[in-house]
């Protein structure tokens, strides 16, 4: 029975009580997301490690976050950090579901918001009186309760360790490696040094301590403390600094002793008669590059003198034994004929095509002679429009003829 204007539809009795169920066990899944109290501990710690002096220092992110917004940093923004999704158990069904609505972006995608405000009930409920943070009155973000005030005294509480393989990057290594050398001081920030272009891990770690007398007694077991293994190589960081200052090299940013005055890396090599290697493109740049680039031309090149005509196969023969009779005659870039065709055309890289029909036919083999011809105007353009539509239907960045493999006219033909 159809609704009747201004009379409400009513739910059968009988379906009543399965519809609210469905809608209660629908709604407890959608709240139902909590994490064990280790996991919360180490949430609450990370998000103190993000706020901190050590930290910030360094973060450029992190910086500009506490430094807008009178400090204010939204638990919304917080939960995109991999660490944090890590310890709130964000599916990695959800985190690539998230990530597929924000293809191209540069930041992390965002989570279910069932997860952003079980990451504001954790780090709420777990900064006490005393902790440096405080969250807003609406539950919404959270500061640090003193603003940043930076400091040069990092530099003479670090330690540069080297050692570890170059490029053998893992989820947990900063854990691991915090925990390691904690065993030798209090350790306030471990980072990784990582290869400036390509942006691998090299190995090598820089490690701040809660003092110097740490951070030098920690150096002085350089050749001796070991990781996984591996035995590190350690000096203070102001020692290392000056050991590659005078060995006239370049000092990278993460080394620089504050306050002082560097060169670029352009100037550098200016100065030592070097060439600066060319700046790695990321595959969002490529990306951009590539969609800027104008779409290929609607009439195809024609490259005039470079193909040939012939006739006369027959038997098995194929298009890896007609490349390889023409390589004697030039350069081979391609070779169009469809099987069991007595005709196709070969493609030269060179044009030689003239020089190549004036010997007359071609042998393939014992049993075949293939006569040979200068392809016409029509015939020639219209393997040039088959080689460009091939090319911009396998979406090739750069259309034009000889590019792979083409259909040309409904007939089947194999290019190599």
């Amino acid at each position: 029975m159809a609704p009747v204007e201004g009379i409400p539809d009513v739910v059968p009795a009988a379906e009543a009580p399965a519809a609210e169920a469905a809608a209660a066990a629908a709604k407890a899944a959608e709240a139902a997301v909590s994490v064990e109290p280790e996991a919360a501990a180490k949430i609450v710690a990370q998000v103190k490690h993000y706020f901190s002096d050590a930290n910030v220092r360094h973060d450029a992110y992190m910086r500009k976050g506490v430094e807008s917004n009178d400090g204010w940093v939204t638990f919304e923004t917080l939960s995109r950090f991999n660490r944090l999704r890590q310890l709130l158990g964000v599916p990695a069904g959800e985190e690539a579901a998230a990530a597929g609505k924000r293809r191209g972006k540069a930041r992390p995608a965002p989570v279910a918001a069932k997860y952003v405000a079980l990451l504001a009930e954790i780090v709420g409920g777990g900064l006490d009186a005393e902790a440096a943070l405080e969250v807003k009155e609406d539950g919404s973000a959270v500061r640090r309760k003193a603003a940043f005030a930076d400091s040069d005294e990092w530099f003479g509480r670090t330690v540069h360790a080297k050692g570890l393989a170059y490029g053998k990057e893992r989820e947990g290594l900063i854990d691991d490696l915090t925990a390691r050398f904690s065993e030798e001081g209090d350790v306030v920030l471990v980072r990784l040094r990582r290869n400036p272009r390509t942006k691998a891990f090299k190995g090598n770690v820089l490690v701040e301590f809660a003092t110097a007398e740490q951070a030098a007694a920690a150096a002085a077991k350089s050749g001796e403390l070991a990781f996984e293994g591996q035995t590190l190589e350690m000096a203070l960081l102001s020692a290392y600094h000056d050991e590659k200052l005078a060995a006239d090299e370049f000092i990278q940013p993460e080394l620089r002793k504050p306050g002082a005055s560097y060169p670029t890396y352009e100037e550098w090599c200016a100065a030592h008669g070097r060439d600066p290697p060319p700046p790695l493109a990321s595959e969002r740049e490529r990306e951009r590059k590539r969609k800027a680039q104008p779409e290929a031309p609607a009439e195809p090149e024609v490259v005039p003198g470079v193909l040939v005509a012939f006739s006369g196969v027959a038997g098995d023969v194929g298009v890896a034994q007609l490349r390889e009779a023409f390589a004697a005659l030039g350069d081979v870039r391609f070779v169009e004929h469809e099987a069991g065709a007595a005709e196709g055309i070969v493609r030269f890289k060179e044009p030689v095509a003239a020089d190549v029909v004036e010997k007359g036919s071609v042998a393939v083999g014992d049993d075949v002679t293939l006569t040979l011809a200068l392809v016409d105007e029509a015939a020639e353009k219209a393997f040039f429009e088959r080689a460009h539509a091939a090319a911009s239907a396998r979406g090739t960045k750069r259309a034009g003829p000889g590019g792979g493999r083409g259909r040309g006219r409904g007939a089947k033909r194999a290019r190599r």
